[in-house]
């Protein structure tokens, strides 16, 4: 049995890029890393210091003019693989390192998390952000049986159609609805996580993943009790 902690509930981001493309790539002074490692991981670190710089400085100066905000209400801070944003009203974080898939390849991780209901936001709230998010994570506790997750699934598809795609090694499943919308636990990170396709943002995805897998979450109220 699965108990989603709808109230520790965030939103995220994932994006892989060329190292190529990084701001602060030169080419035919910097070579591109073969392999995983440290060291990579540092030299794209550095490279895309400046994107993190700019994106946290963005959102701060979005939050005074959209918010009302003052200075002392929020906390920024970014360096070399990482910035976040505190707010009375949420805390944003980005993370930058090498694409674990690729090493070729730069990750960035981009999290958000309300810390006021979603009614309480403003209109026109997702729109501050410089990238939309496209991904609600619910973390979970309870089974870690993955015959008994991806029999789960296979209920809500023979119900509301869909297909389940299994990656056991992983041990993760995930549903892939007609639509191309998805519904993924990964029993190894004890996440729920759920795109809906053609949806970007952080009260529109929680919206419609509401709309959408109601048999499988419950009322997603991500402000702390």
């Amino acid at each position: 049995m699965l108990e989603l902690h709808a109230a520790r509930a965030f939103l995220r981001r994932r994006t892989s890029v060329a190292i190529r493309e990084l701001p602060g790539f030169v080419r035919g002074r910097h070579r591109i890393p073969s392999e995983l490692g440290v060291a990579a991981e540092r030299f794209v670190q550095q490279l895309g210091r400046g994107v993190i710089e700019d994106e946290i400085a963005t959102l701060y100066a979005t939050c005074k003019r959209e918010l009302g905000l003052r200075r002392r209400q929020l906390v920024q801070a970014s360096a070399d693989g990482g910035g976040n944003l505190d707010t009375p009203v949420f805390r944003y974080l980005v993370e930058l390192g090498q694409d674990p898939r690729d090493p070729t390849r730069a990750c960035f991780r981009r999290e958000l998390r309300l810390l006021a209901a979603p009614l309480e936001l403003p209109h026109g709230f997702d729109a501050m952000f410089p990238v939309a998010l496209d991904e609600l994570v619910v973390p979970f506790t309870g089974t870690r049986d993955y015959d008994e997750v991806v029999e789960r699934l296979e209920d809500f598809a023979e119900r509301f159609g869909g297909v389940v795609e299994e990656h056991e090694l992983e041990r993760r499943a995930c549903l892939v609805a007609r639509e191309g919308s998805e519904l993924g636990l990964d029993l190894g990170q004890g996440e729920l996580s759920v795109r809906v396709r053609g949806c970007e943002g952080a009260l529109a995805l929680l919206d419609e993943a509401q709309r959408r897998f109601a048999g499988l979450l419950p009322s997603l109220d991500v402000a702390p009790r």
